[in-house]
């Protein structure tokens, strides 16, 4: 499911709280998800998929778009980009 960038409520729910997390895409295995699968350490993160680390800034992974969830209904959501203009 998909809303809009200035959207603030669920579309599946109704409910007017939505979390907003980066989605990171880790370059070294072709990872995509958004912040919460990738577990924190003391550096930064560590990827789900390889294991690897990724600290701040490193170029191997790079914010991709964003992600939305429900706190009432876990239900889980991109957000479309916003467009210049």
């Amino acid at each position: 499911m998909q809303v809009e960038a200035n959207q603030t409520g669920c579309p599946a729910c109704g409910s007017s709280t939505l979390e907003l997390f980066p989605v990171f895409h880790h370059m070294m295995c072709a990872y995509v998800g958004p912040e919460y699968d990738f577990t924190p350490n003391i550096a930064g993160y560590t990827c789900p998929k390889c294991c690897r680390g990724i600290v701040p800034a490193d170029p191997a992974c790079e914010i991709v778009g964003t992600s939305a969830r429900c706190t009432r209904c876990r239900g889980e959501m991109v957000m479309a980009p916003e467009c210049a203009g």
